[in-house]
């Protein structure tokens, strides 16, 4: 797969993939550069793109950018790559020993449950001001027209699981917060703290609906598990901690 990036307000490229990940283990690239390939809707930033990367591979637990597994120096729980080792190692001299994953305040079931209540009247409050001027806001099941009324049915339920999808991926990708979340000072992350991924915010969209059908227990998990994870925190591995 032949990939470009951009550097000084330039385009360069193409590069394989290979090539690319060699630019980062050489700090040519950062993880804010932006990379693109055919395929893709636009353009991503490193940090972002490396996660689909066809040869599986590890974040640095330091710069967050992924690299194959060999090349990570691993210290303790953490994996270092080679561009953030002589700084890491110098931390470690200093005393500043790592532990694993970062002191995170994590967010529990009442606060996360008034957040998605606050996103709910959010969302509804959308939903009127776009199905209205549509005629939808309504469905009558009494009308002779059957057909017509099933397509009215069918168009309703794809504008808003279309509307729904944007709203969380989005904002969870952009902002690691939906309005609700970020009302109540909480964010979602990854184990290390770090923004998550588009792909991680489609997956934990999805995987709300795993946590629905089994009679809410799967949201309800985040009142007893010690990271306070969700069903789907847990599939898509992420956390909700608290910001203030």
């Amino acid at each position: 797969m032949d990939w470009f990036y951009a550097q000084n307000g330039q385009q360069l490229g193409p590069v394989s993939e290979s090539y690319l990940g060699q630019l980062a283990r050489n700090g040519a690239i950062t993880p804010d550069t932006l990379v693109w390939h055919a395929g893709m809707a636009q353009w991503q930033p490193f940090r972002t793109a490396s996660a689909t990367f066809e040869t599986p591979l590890r974040m640095c637990n330091s710069c967050g950018l992924r690299f194959p597994a060999g090349d990570l120096a691993i210290f303790g729980a953490s994996a270092i790559c080679p561009t953030c080792q002589p700084a890491y190692v110098q931390r470690l001299r200093q005393g500043m020993s790592y532990t694993g994953a970062p002191q995170l305040q994590y967010a529990g079931f009442w606060i996360r449950f008034l957040a998605m209540f606050i996103d709910s009247i959010i969302i509804d409050i959308v939903q009127y001001i776009i199905l209205i001027p549509l005629g939808m806001s309504s469905v009558d099941f009494s009308s002779a027209n059957s057909d017509q009324q099933i397509g009215t049915i069918f168009e309703v339920f794809f504008i808003l699981v279309a509307l729904n999808l944007c709203y969380y991926v989005v904002f969870w990708s952009r902002y690691g917060a939906t309005p609700g979340k970020m009302a109540l000072g909480l964010k979602i992350v990854r184990p290390d703290g770090t923004a998550i991924s588009v792909g991680q915010a489609l997956g934990r969209y999805f995987s709300y609906g795993l946590s629905s059908i089994i009679l809410g227990i799967g949201f309800m998990m985040a009142g007893w598990d010690d990271q306070k994870r969700s069903l789907h925190d847990r599939i898509c591995e992420t956390r909700v901690i608290r910001t203030r």
